[in-house]
């Protein structure tokens, strides 16, 4: 199994100005292993309180049964997935999460881990933001890729386009 160097992971993405999480796929429930400080900013919450937990808990008692399904059947397949999830920060205020998740799979085509971007949506969002926010996990994604040669990613080329799409069908419901 290919496996990540936390530490390394660390130093090529805290800096990074996208929302990112990587959750690990060969554990139960998928735990986080790693969060980047843009995401406890989004969240309100420190990495020590998600590190070891499913992200599920930021949707607390919100629904979310449409978008769970849709993250559920793309890890059922290995693939990738947008959805926008209602979630709740630490100080309880909810926002409207477009969640991307892009997953890595081993040489073997084992699920190894899934990396999660985050893009905080109202309806001020235009779909061009959501473009060049999919720009940005593109190249976050390249740089943890080059940490383990023996990881791949399938579907990130796709992610920016998508993105714009999926703040357009977000926007016109």
């Amino acid at each position: 199994m290919a496996t990540l160097n936390i530490e390394e992971v660390a130093q090529r993405l805290d800096k990074a100005t996208v929302s990112m999480s990587i959750a690990d796929a060969a554990v139960s429930d998928m735990p986080l292993v790693y969060v980047n400080p843009a995401f406890c900013a989004v969240t309100g919450y420190d990495a020590s309180d998600m590190i070891g937990r499913n992200c599920r808990f930021l949707q607390a008692d919100l629904d979310n049964e449409d978008p769970r399904h849709i993250v559920r059947e793309a890890l059922d397949k290995g693939t990738g997935a947008q959805a926008v999830f209602r979630n709740r920060r630490r100080d309880g205020s909810e926002f409207n999460n477009l969640l991307i998740l892009e997953p890595l799979h081993d040489r073997a085509g084992a699920l190894a881990y899934v990396v999660g971007a985050q893009f905080v949506m109202d309806r001020t969002t235009r779909p061009a933001m959501a473009a060049e926010h999919g720009l940005k996990v593109v190249h976050e994604i390249d740089k943890l890729l080059a940490l383990n040669d023996r990881l791949r990613a399938t579907s990130r080329q796709a992610l920016a386009r998508s993105m714009a799409a999926t703040v357009r069908l977000w926007l016109d419901r």
